[in-house]
C-alpha cells in the first residue's frame, strides 16, 4: 500500500503497519503492540498527519504521560512500537527521517529483587499446604518456572515415569489460548523431585473430584492448573484469591509471584548447585544471563576456596628454618 505522508495520518498509518506485521510476530506481542497504540499512542498522536510529525511533539506527549502518572515501563514500550512502526516508514521512503529516533525517552526505574529465605519459603509451603493450588506454588518454588508457564502447563507435559516436566508453551494473557516462550531456551524439560511428584498426583486426584462436580460445566483444556471449572486460570485472579492472602496468612514479607523465581535460583544457588545448570532449569539462553542477573546471590561463596586449595594441594605441612 502506497501513503502520502502529507495525507495520512499517523492512527491510520499504525493501523495499517499493525495489519503488515501480524503474520510475521506472536498473537501475544501483536495483541500487546495494538494495545500500547489504541490506549497510548492514537489517542495522543494519531491525529497528526506523518508529515508534521516532529520530535518534539513526541517527547511533549512522552513528558506528559509521566507527568500524568503513567509509569516509565509503559512509556517506554510504546516508543519502542512507535520507534519501530516509523522505521518501516522510513525504510519504504515514506519518510526521510525517524522522528522517535532523537526523542529522550524516560528511565526505567529499577525494582529490587526480592526473594525469600529456605524458611520463608517453607513456612509459605505449609501455609498453602491444604490449599487446591498448593501443587502450583510448590512447582514454582522447586522449579523457577514462570507464572505463565506454570498456567499454561498440560498433563501430557508431565511423564509421570521419567518424572519429568517438559515446558513448551505459556499461557497468552488475551486473545488465544497458549502463546510462544519467549525463547527457544524457555523450552525445556525439568527433571522433578519425588516431593513434587506426590504434590502433582495429590493434585490431579483432585481434579478428577472437581471434574466430576462440574459435570457438564467442565471445560476440558488438559491443563495442570484450572478453575474448578477447568477453565484457564487468569493471572489476576492468581494473585488476587490465592498467593497474595497465602503470603498474608504466612505472615512473611510480600513479594511478587515473579520473585518465586527468584526465591528458587537463591535456593538453588546457597545449596551449591551450579550457575550453569541453574540457568538450563530456569530457561536462560546463556549462563552469563543467570550470571549477571543473580551473581550477588553467590557473592562470598568462593571464601572457604582458599582453604579447599590448601587441603588438596598441600598434603605435608611446611617447616620454615628461622635459623
Amino acid at each position: 500500500m502506497s501513503y502520502d505522508a502529507t495525507r495520512v495520518t499517523l492512527a491510520d498509518y499504525l493501523q495499517n503497519w499493525l495489519a503488515s506485521i501480524q503474520n510475521s510476530i506472536r498473537t501475544a506481542t501483536y495483541d500487546h503492540y495494538k494495545i500500547l497504540i489504541n490506549t497510548h499512542i492514537s489517542p495522543a498522536l494519531g491525529s497528526i498527519l506523518l508529515s508534521r510529525l516532529t520530535s518534539d511533539r513526541i517527547q511533549a506527549v512522552y513528558d506528559g504521560w509521566i507527568r500524568s502518572g503513567i509509569g516509565a515501563p509503559t512509556v517506554i514500550k510504546a516508543h519502542a512500537v512507535l520507534h519501530q512502526a516509523l522505521v518501516r516508514a522510513v525504510r519504504t521512503g515514506i519518510l526521510v527521517q525517524n522522528p522517535a529516533q532523537y526523542v529522550t525517552r524516560p528511565t526505567r526505574s529499577h525494582v529490587e529483587m526480592r526473594y525469600w529465605s529456605e524458611a520463608e519459603a517453607n513456612r509459605f509451603l505449609t501455609t498453602a499446604r491444604d490449599n487446591r493450588l498448593y501443587a502450583l506454588f510448590h512447582l514454582a518454588i522447586t522449579t523457577g518456572a514462570r507464572q505463565m508457564e506454570l498456567l499454561g502447563l498440560q498433563w501430557g507435559d508431565l511423564d509421570w515415569n521419567l518424572g519429568t516436566l517438559h515446558i513448551c508453551r505459556q499461557l497468552a494473557r488475551r486473545g488465544e489460548l497458549f502463546a510462544d516462550l519467549k525463547t527457544k531456551a524457555g523450552k525445556r524439560t525439568i527433571k522433578l523431585g519425588g516431593d513434587t511428584l506426590v504434590a502433582l498426583r495429590s493434585h490431579y486426584e483432585l481434579q478428577l473430584l472437581e471434574r466430576r462436580k462440574a459435570g457438564d460445566a467442565w471445560q476440558e483444556h488438559d491443563l495442570l492448573f484450572t478453575t474448578r471449572t477447568g477453565s484457564p486460570i487468569k493471572h489476576k485472579n492468581l494473585l488476587d484469591r490465592y498467593f497474595q492472602p497465602l503470603v498474608f496468612k504466612a505472615g512473611i514479607p510480600q513479594i511478587r509471584f515473579h520473585d518465586l523465581r527468584h526465591t528458587a535460583v537463591s535456593l538453588m544457588l546457597s545449596n551449591g548447585v551450579p550457575i550453569f545448570v541453574v540457568s538450563k532449569i530456569i530457561g536462560h539462553s546463556r549462563p552469563s544471563i543467570t550470571s549477571d542477573t543473580y551473581g550477588h546471590l553467590v557473592a562470598g561463596a568462593d571464601d572457604q576456596v582458599g582453604q579447599m586449595m590448601d587441603e588438596l594441594v598441600s598434603p605435608i605441612t611446611i617447616k620454615v628454618d628461622c635459623g
